[in-house]
């Protein structure tokens, strides 16, 4: 089997939305054949090339928008056949066939045939999968066992990571737990809709908290540099809980948080029906533990649960699940995380920004296209951009502010937005007035402040503040630097020949339920208006109307966790043992794909106590 790569064909123009990846496989082979002929007239003893072609499967899929033409870049597995009349030729010879008329290709890996061969294994870390439910399992360093004669696995959070090690400990034969202070995602939707159109806040169900985590309302995106083999059993679980199957393929697969709902309630049904136990509505307030500082129980705002094993996948945004860790003793550290804006601009502008091809009738549709920049000299950068979608509620708590963004499938809503964003780390801190920011958990003090900050400049009522972009920079110069200084002239922003008041290119705030006209500047400390600011005057040189083109809205912290809950190489934490942070919340991972992934290797971890 060879691998072929870097293989590019003129996007589909006259029907873009091909039906399923078998008809996009045949797309690829009969392109692949025509190019092959081209560059390659002559036979390999009268036998064609399609000949030896058994089999070919995509496993990648981009979109390349630098040239005037825009192109799909595939990575395609292709099997060989030389059997029979075929016999006596070997992969090496197709090899440098094909590497003569600048194709690339080499022979598959292992693991590569397994994506072609639809393997998926969750065979991690040599822990041997058991489908025999009715075990009484033993497990190492423990001899005690609940009252049904088994260790019990409790999972706390229904994000990410806490359904994903439910899913892996169900595949190894163990029936978890799992509690999740948030209601189930068809009564958290009507409790998000009552925000963004009432003001309505529930403290407990709301776009973070409740089934599926805060990864529910933030658009679906499932990207991740991550090179690990849950990868790829994490995106085919998604498919068969009902993902399009051309998540498999995207180079920046994105499901859409109307189809994740239905996804959600499917995997629920999953683990309902393979023996777990899913409580709702349910808070973690506190665990007790033996003089060995080990976990007997878990203590929740109902009862009390036995338990040797809590998988703490409880997101970043729990508040309280830090100080009740705190007030446990349980070793927390500072962890760099960013904050700052979403910055909106109509999605025609943005498409038409980023899009280098022609903008005929007849060229390639696509619903929102994507972005990601950043500034090597300010530091600013964006984050979670979501394309033909909106800025949304992201707060944790009552009375203060964050926002987010979302895109829903289709990704054709008006305007596009992303965060735009400055590093915040201990030394920064460091130098601020209020020095209480540097004591253990310090970065949560902070991230508080600013939010607190923010709800009150939006007026109260979860309104948001918000500013057009070149008044923002213009607030951040005039403060800090004189314009000279900056070597930028923020004024022509405000020239009708420039675009900022061609109204139909400035976008309106797309956040509900309201917005107030504030100075941003006001919010952050200067560390951050600077990185900020300068990021933005630096992305205006390279890409003209991107900032006199746009709308703030404030304020951004939800971008990673500000905490890391220390654990050693066995993902257990160093202060208490069965005690297992994971996923966004436990300071490790970030994102959907991530989190999940550090939720199964923490169940992993549980598992092999068991054999």
């Amino acid at each position: 089997m060879i691998l072929i790569y870097d293989f590019k064909i003129p996007a589909e123009t006259k029907n873009p939305k091909i039906a399923g990846l078998e008809k996009e496989e045949e797309i690829f082979r009969d392109y692949f054949l025509k190019y092959f002929n081209e560059k390659f007239s002559e036979k390999i003893n009268d036998i064609n090339i399609k000949d030896f072609i058994s089999k070919i499967k995509i496993i990648k899929k981009s979109l390349d928008f630098r040239q005037k033409e825009p192109k799909n870049v595939y990575k395609v597995l292709v099997k060989l056949d030389f059997s029979g009349k075929f016999s006596g030729k070997d992969e090496d010879e197709i090899i440098n066939i094909l590497d003569g008329i600048d194709i690339k290709a080499r022979k598959a890996k292992d693991e590569e045939e397994k994506l072609f061969y639809g393997e998926n294994s969750l065979d991690f870390d040599n822990v041997k999968q058991n489908k025999d439910s009715g075990k009484t399992y033993q497990y190492k360093n423990k001899t005690k066992k609940n009252n049904s004669g088994k260790p019990a696995v409790l999972i706390t959070g229904m994000g990410p990571a806490g359904i994903f090690a439910a899913v892996y400990l169900l595949k190894q034969g163990i029936k978890p737990v799992l509690i999740e202070k948030g209601k189930c995602v068809e009564e958290r939707i009507k409790d998000v809709d009552a925000l963004m159109n009432k003001g309505k806040f529930s403290k407990k169900s709301n776009v973070v908290f409740g089934e599926g985590g805060a990864g529910t309302f933030s658009d679906g995106k499932l990207t991740t540099r991550k090179n690990d083999a849950a990868v790829s059993f994490v995106l085919n679980f998604l498919v068969k809980m009902g993902a399009d199957k051309k998540i498999l393929v995207e180079h920046k697969p994105h499901v859409g948080s109307d189809i994740l709902i239905d996804i959600l309630k499917n995997t629920r049904n999953y683990l309902i029906n393979g023996g777990a136990e899913v409580f709702f509505e349910e808070e973690l307030k506190d665990f007790e533990t033996d003089d060995k500082s080990s976990i007997v129980c878990a203590v929740t705002d109902k009862r009390k649960i036995p338990a040797d094993f809590l998988i703490l996948a409880s997101g970043s945004n729990s508040l309280g699940t830090y100080e009740m860790l705190k007030n446990k003793k349980v070793f927390l550290e500072n962890k760099p995380f960013a904050v700052g804006f979403r910055i909106e601009h109509k999605r025609e502008f943005i498409d038409s920004l980023f899009f280098k091809g022609g903008r005929e009738e007849n060229d390639l549709k696509f619903s929102g296209v994507y972005y990601n920049i950043s500034s090597k000299q300010y530091g600013g950068y964006s984050f979670c951009m979501c394309p033909g979608g909106v800025v949304i509620n992201s707060s944790s708590g009552e009375n203060i502010l964050s926002v987010n963004g979302m895109s829903y499938s289709n990704r054709d809503m008006e305007n596009s937005n992303s965060a735009i964003v400055a590093a915040v780390r201990a030394d920064t801190i460091a130098l601020l007035e209020k020095n209480e920011y540097c004591l253990d958990g310090g970065f949560l003090s902070f991230r508080k402040d600013l939010e607190i900050k923010a709800f009150n400049a939006g007026g109260g009522g979860y309104g948001a503040p918000y500013q057009y972009t070149p008044e923002y920079i213009a607030d951040v110069i005039g403060k800090t630097k004189t314009e000279t200084e900056t070597g930028f002239n923020f004024n022509s922003f405000f020239k009708s020949d420039n675009g900022f008041k061609r109204k139909n290119q400035i976008p309106n705030p797309s956040y509900k339920p309201s917005v107030k006209y504030f100075n941003l500047f006001e919010l952050v400390p200067d560390f951050i208006n600077r990185s900020i600011a300068g990021s933005l005057m630096e992305f205006e040189k390279k890409y003209k109307g991107f900032v006199s083109n746009s709308v703030l809205t404030a304020i951004e912290t939800g971008t990673s966790s500000a905490v890391r809950i220390k654990r050693g190489n066995d993902y257990e934490s160093i202060s208490v043992k069965g005690l297992y942070p994971c996923g966004e919340g436990s300071g490790y991972s970030g994102g959907i794909i991530t989190s999940a992934i550090d939720g199964i290797k923490c169940a992993s971890a549980v598992a092999e106590k068991f054999f």
